[in-house]
């Protein structure tokens, strides 16, 4: 699948969406899908119940798109609608979560290593947004997709040959290590 606007920041993206445009809505969802899925997952949520809610955090931000402040804030925006809406799912269904600590009654009351991870994993999502292509792709399809994906479908969604995928995942890691040294 050919992503043209692949290479565009969440704000361009977002400004798009409001034009009503299709195919930036599509990047959005390519871009965070992973995000979104593996947050609802993280909180205790079972997959099915994971589906639900990313139906509704997508549904949740297409309602709020003339009201994101700070757009290039999108992935917190993301995980912090993604935890409030898998709470309301656990609540409704009056099920306990799984291995549920204590300190998590509150949503925001996240064990700190819970919010390293999901802050850790926010730097990544955005220093592969700019890492440029085929590297971004390499490296999600590679290490962020659950079950990784093999060189073959790597290879083609990025575009690549399959024997460069092994030289091309060192030459990205390193790109991406110089980006996130250089972020806040």
């Amino acid at each position: 699948m050919r992503r043209p606007l692949r290479g565009a920041s969440d704000s361009e993206l977002l400004e798009l969406c409001l034009g009503g445009g299709e195919t930036a809505w599509e990047e959005l969802v390519i871009r965070y899908q992973g995000l979104v899925f593996s947050t609802a997952l993280e909180v205790g949520l079972g997959t099915d119940d994971a589906g639900d809610v990313f139906q509704e955090v997508w549904a949740e931000l297409y309602r709020s798109l003339r009201r994101i402040r700070h757009p290039d804030a999108l992935a917190r925006w993301l995980m912090v609608a993604t935890r409030r809406a898998s709470w309301k799912v656990a609540v409704r269904s009056r099920r306990v979560v799984p291995d549920l600590p204590p300190d998590l009654v509150d949503p925001w009351a996240l064990p700190d290593e819970a919010i390293e991870f999901l802050e850790a994993r926010t730097r990544i999502e955005e220093a592969l947004g700019e890492l440029g292509e085929p590297c971004a792709t390499v490296l999600r399809l590679l290490f962020l997709e659950d079950p990784p994906k093999d060189y073959r479908e790597i290879a083609t969604a990025a575009g690549v040959a399959i024997g460069t995928i092994g030289s091309a995942r060192a030459r990205c890691m390193t790109k991406l290590r110089r980006i996130l040294r250089h972020r806040p």
